[in-house]
């Protein structure tokens, strides 16, 4: 986060005598004048110079024990927390993180023996204690008493919020949040055991990473919790719960059985049936393809209101309420997978990441995309019917994506800032990174692989690494060198465009292969880019299949394909759609590989082709009428991931690119293309019906219902909305969001009124949530800025109504709406939203594709998104996804312009 960079001008000096009682420490304040200093008896040290972005080494903490006095319904904690030192070098200061928090006293002890410290203020977080003498090679113990805020604004560091009246203290500290609880070394780096213990009012629980060593009352009234002291961990893996929670006792989990709890709100663990079910069985899973059992001595999971997703605090998992909860008979499918997948990656992260973690941020991608690889790998055993193999060719298309801009991270980024912190939990760290990883994996097989896996996580267990430590594991279990493949990857952005094109003038024929980076029309990057590139190509002809691959690492290579007997009749460039590149094949091979008579190619390989397909489109290297010209042949596919895919090609579609008059082509397009399967399996799934099915109902409503405006659908959301009010059981679980969004994106005054009524009367947050997931839908401006209003409404919390202005924000018929909002009321919208979140305000300028209001937003948000954390890179990416779609529009508008006004055309186009 960009903070100020000057020194505070206070320097406390120690006030108390040599007997080194403990000492009152105030919170330094910069407009404060410099206290008056008796004269020294010896020259005086020079002042302690501040960190800036890491801190120093020479003074390291071996453990940490904290108290905190902690009541949810209060917006303050009381805290000591004592810091066993190391000083291994000759030190004038122990610098340590602390933000918002009030400083009352710190004690410092050396050798048993008290000594005076003075405590500065540093540049932007940092905190420096400075002791009367210099700190000599040895141990020592630093005590702080001081207070902390429990935030109703933030989501970061300890926050509250209500449910069904009762207040809940939650956190989450990645990646700079312990700071805002614990005045600590706040850095991956240093990772040292924690002893936690909490003074509480009666009827409060309070629960951590480790297991209850006693429960006592307190003279308050209240009670103390105490638990057992952590394995080694960074700041940033500490988590605690403090609310009248109740508990749902799961099967134990793992090879040592650890005693495993779903941890809910009062009255609502019933709620936790599915979670409760199937996270022993993903523990198991993960344990198998480690090799080591789970590290640690318990585990609960603990539902978390307003939390985005979920974290991977050993022994405490944490987990958004609506993913893990869900009342029994209200359950929905997709909510089922989504808890599944995503608590197989949060497992995942206990031994990448918790068990060994990395050393500094920009290793992140060794969390992260480890824990985001592993989940397919092994959902893929765990559940083979839900097709992980071919969802994780679909991410790898997303993450190319991301990865074709110029703004885009290299998965191993220099942290050069608290913003590059930040920025780090991005597309490029989860998705691109996991598909590296997944085209690795390949490369070198899977048995390799793992073993290499499992060789690190031995060699470094409870402490930390870096990337070419697990390049160095990885390479001795291959018996060659990797890390100029990985190397390759990690540290440039972008992604390879292969071209490929068969030669058979020879009798052994060959792939004659170029490569150089992938770049959507209009982008301002250097082609002239190369990788070394594993890749796989699978030919044929007639019954014959065979594969040939290769490590490209210049610009230019050959592909022998020296088991072909002959021509190949066809040539898929990246087989099972493994490989992170695009591939460009000759309009003729293309045109083999999409017909409807293709049988050679797999479902994997079909989803990365069209993913191909879409991208050269992007690059002015195909036209946009031949690819939209597949949907209406793809639009019957009986496969849901064949089918899910084919629906990124109407990224080409996208209504800022288009005329007033194509959007309504536009509707009528998505209403002839899928409105009669849509109508047919309607809003009622089926007794028996297979779960790919009901999924893809969903996606079939959203585009005839929401965006085509299909008359019959709409009546049909409509009856369905107005009874749900009344009755949540009117519409089946995974389609009340859909079915509530067409009801609303076609909706009136009235129906908008009805809904407002009910979200600001409604107690329950997850029917809140989805009420305002219907009132996002709106269309109509004047009913958008009743919706904006909220944002500014004292009592509203902002955390949860935020998704309104990015609903407004990227409609192309409520953008104007949005972003006139966010200029008339910046500052007000930045004091009320999280400070790391304030950068989002810049995404509402991101439907723009116009000059005009491209120079607009730059002009706007430059100068104060250089202030918001993370914001100089969010608005790059903005201003970027303008300028390209300027440009696209300029290549391709036209012949989409054609397209949509040419029914015959569109219902004709050739398809499977």
């Amino acid at each position: 986060m960009p903070k100020t960079t000057r020194r505070a001008s206070l320097v406390l000096l120690a006030t108390l005598t040599a007997c080194g009682a403990r000492q009152p420490v105030p919170t330094p304040d910069s407009s404060a004048s410099a206290p008056q200093a008796q004269a020294p008896a010896t020259p005086a040290r020079p002042g302690p110079v501040s960190p800036t972005l890491r801190l120093p080494t020479q003074v390291r903490p071996t453990g940490y024990t904290a108290a905190l006095t902690l009541d949810p319904a209060q917006p303050t904690f009381q805290g000591v927390v004592d810091i066993d030192l190391e000083v291994k070098e000759a030190a004038d200061a122990i610098w340590l993180l602390g933000r918002h928090l009030k400083l009352k006293e710190a004690t410092l002890t050396v050798d048993g023996k008290p000594v005076a410290v003075t405590q500065t203020k540093g540049n932007g977080d940092f905190l420096g204690f400075i002791p009367e003498r210099t700190l000599q090679p040895g141990t020592a113990h630093l005590r702080i008493a001081y207070e902390g805020q429990i935030s109703e604004r933030e989501t970061l560091g300890t926050f509250r919020a209500q449910d069904d009246g009762a207040w809940y203290a939650y956190t989450q500290f990645e990646a700079l949040g312990a700071r805002r609880v614990f005045p600590c070394f706040d850095e991956p780096g240093f990772k040292v055991p924690w002893q936690l213990t909490f003074h509480v009012p009666a009827g409060n629980v309070a629960v951590t990473n480790t297991p209850l060593v006693s429960e006592e009352p307190n003279a308050n009234g209240g009670t103390t919790w105490r638990f057992a002291r952590t394995q080694p961990l960074p700041s940033y893996l500490i988590a605690f719960g403090v609310g009248p929670f109740d508990f749902l006792e799961a099967k134990p989990s793992g090879e040592k059985g650890v005693r495993t709890r779903i941890v809910t709100p009062k009255g609502r663990a019933v709620e936790g049936t599915y979670a409760a079910k199937v996270t022993p069985e993903i523990l198991s899973h993960l344990e198998q393809y480690f090799g080591i059992p789970y590290p640690y001595e318990k585990l609960d999971v603990l539902s978390v209101p307003l939390f985005g997703g979920a974290m991977e605090h050993p022994g405490l998992v944490t987990f958004n309420s609506g993913l893990i909860l869900a009342k029994p008979g209200e359950d929905a499918i997709n909510r089922q997978r989504g808890f599944y997948e995503t608590q197989m990656h949060e497992l995942g992260h206990q031994w990448f990441g918790d068990l060994v973690t990395m050393a500094w941020w920009d290793d992140l991608w060794l969390n992260e995309a480890f824990a985001t690889w592993i989940t397919p790998r092994t959902v893929e055993h765990a559940q083979p019917t839900w097709d992980a193999p071919v969802e994780r060719v679909r991410d790898r298309s997303r993450a190319l994506d991301t990865d074709s801009m110029v703004s885009a991270r290299r998965i191993r980024q220099p942290i050069e800032s608290e913003d590059d912190i930040l920025n780090a939990f991005d597309g490029i760290t989860y998705g691109k990174g996991a598909a590296v990883l997944a085209m690795t994996e390949s490369w070198l097989g899977r048995d390799v692989f793992q073993r290499g896996v499992r060789r690190y996580l031995r060699a470094h267990a409870h402490g930390n690494a870096t990337a070419k430590d697990f390049l160095d594991t990885l390479s001795a279990e291959a018996g060659k060198d990797v890390s100029g493949v990985l190397g390759s990857f990690l540290d440039q952005g972008g992604a390879p465009l292969v071209s490929m094109r068969l030669d058979c003038s020879n009798k052994v024929p060959v792939v004659k292969l170029s490569q150089s980076r992938f770049l959507p029309v209009g982008s301002k990057g250097e082609a002239k880019q190369t990788w070394k590139v594993p890749l796989c190509v699978r030919y044929g002809s007639g019954s014959v299949v065979d594969r040939a691959c290769t490590v490209m690492e210049g610009e230019t290579a050959e592909l022998p394909l020296t088991q072909a007997k002959s021509c190949p009749s066809w040539l898929l460039p990246n087989a099972d759609g493994a490989g992170y590149y695009r591939s460009a094949l000759d309009a003729q091979m293309l045109g083999r590989l999409l017909s409807p008579e293709s049988r050679g190619i797999s479902r994997a390989e079909r989803v990365a082709l069209l993913g191909d397909v879409q991208a050269l489109v992007s690059a002015g290297q195909m036209q946009a009428a031949d690819a939209l010209g597949l949907l209406p042949g793809l639009a019957g596919e009986k496969d849901r991931q064949v089918f899910e895919a084919s629906l990124e090609l109407l990224d080409l579609l996208r209504p800022s690119t288009l005329s007033e008059a194509r959007l309504a082509d536009r509707e009528r397009f998505l209403r002839d293309t899928y409105g009669a399967r849509a109508r047919a399996l309607g809003f009622t799934p089926r007794a028996n019906e297979d779960e790919d099915t009901r999924l893809m109902r969903a996606s079939l409503l959203r585009l005839a219902g929401h965006q085509g405006a299909d008359p019959k659908l709409v009546a049909e959301a409509r009856k369905l909305a107005e009874k749900w009010l009344g009755d949540s059981k009117a519409i089946a679980p995974e389609l009340v969001g859909i079915t509530l969004s067409i009801a609303a994106a076609h909706g009136d005054a009235a129906l908008h009124t009805k809904l407002m009524t009910a979200m600001r009367a409604e107690k329950a947050r997850k029917k809140r949530e989805q009420i305002l997931g219907a009132l996002g839908s709106f269309r109509e401006p004047s009913l958008v800025r009743e919706n904006l209003k909220l944002l500014l409404e004292p009592g509203v919390d902002m955390r949860e109504v935020f998704r309104l202005l990015f609903a407004a924000g990227w409609d192309v018929r409520t953008r104007d709406v949005a972003y006139a909002f966010v200029k008339e009321n910046y500052d007000a919208l930045a004091a009320r939203l999280p400070e790391a979140g304030v950068e989002m305000l810049a995404w509402s300028a991101s439907a723009y594709c116009d000059p005009v209001h491209r120079q607009d937003a730059a002009a706007f948000f430059t100068e104060r998104m250089a202030r918001a954390p993370g914001g100089p890179r969010t608005l790059a990416q903005v201003l970027e996804g303008v300028d390209l779609c300027i440009a696209f529009k300029a290549a391709q508008g036209p012949g989409i312009e054609s397209f949509l006004a040419s029914p015959k055309k569109a219902s004709t186009a050739p398809g499977r």
